[in-house]
């Protein structure tokens, strides 16, 4: 759970890790917010504010850990303030998304969201394509041999999927493409987030074929 301490008297059994970013950032409260510094680790995330307002978790004790551009979102495993959901510590500013995800992608499994897309230039091959969503983007689905990005310009659209992140794909026709991930799913327990995708052009049935197998095999179902 998150530990709140005096800002004199924060943990000092924290060891610093070889590798860590620190950025100022504001923690965002019901009603406004307050300046801090957030650091991000291989230990975990602390977050030091004004008035002994800090917090810190270590990797294993975040429900899930969402990285964008924009912001830093801890998902505790703490009760939140209604029945049924889980408490959120959200931290905004210019976010170093980049590094953060490479710090974190081999350290961390599926409760790791990546709000971003890889560099471009890995595709093993790619579609344009329509995220069909309570927002709706328009990007380009891209498949690689460590992910698979979605990239759009869209806010808060973009997303790399590790395979480990990846339940499973699905489609109902050459111009459909569902991919159901591990992402938190508010209106369901434990739930998995479904990504529904229509497509600009067909995804044939060798390369849709293509993305289950390396979804399947990436996860140790089928040899």
């Amino acid at each position: 759970m998150a530990i709140g301490k005096k800002t004199g008297g924060l943990i000092l059994a924290w060891a610093m890790a070889a590798t860590a970013a620190q950025f100022p950032t504001l923690h965002r409260h019901v009603r406004g917010g307050c300046e801090g510094t957030l650091e991000v680790s291989e230990n975990g995330v602390r977050f030091a504010g004004p008035k002994g307002h800090a917090w810190q978790w270590k990797l294993d004790q975040i429900r899930q850990l969402e990285l964008a551009p924009d912001r830093v979102v801890v998902v505790s495993y703490e009760n939140g303030r209604l029945p049924g959901t889980e408490r959120r510590y959200e931290f905004s500013g210019a976010v170093p998304v980049d590094e953060l995800y490479s710090l974190l992608k081999n350290r961390m499994d599926q409760r790791l969201v990546a709000e971003l897309a890889q560099p471009a230039g890995a595709a093993m091959w790619s579609l344009p394509a329509k995220h069909v969503g309570r927002a709706g983007s328009l990007g380009t689905l891209e498949l690689t041999p460590e992910a698979i990005d979605y990239r759009t310009g869209a806010k808060d659209e973009s997303r790399t999927w590790r395979y480990a992140d990846i339940a499973g794909v699905s489609s109902s026709g050459p111009f459909q493409l569902t991919i159901t991930t591990f992402e938190l799913a508010p209106a369901q327990y434990g739930g998995r987030k479904d990504f529904n995708f229509e497509l600009q052009q067909p995804i044939t049935e060798a390369r849709y074929d293509e993305l289950w197998l390396q979804v399947e095999r990436k996860n140790g179902r089928i040899p």
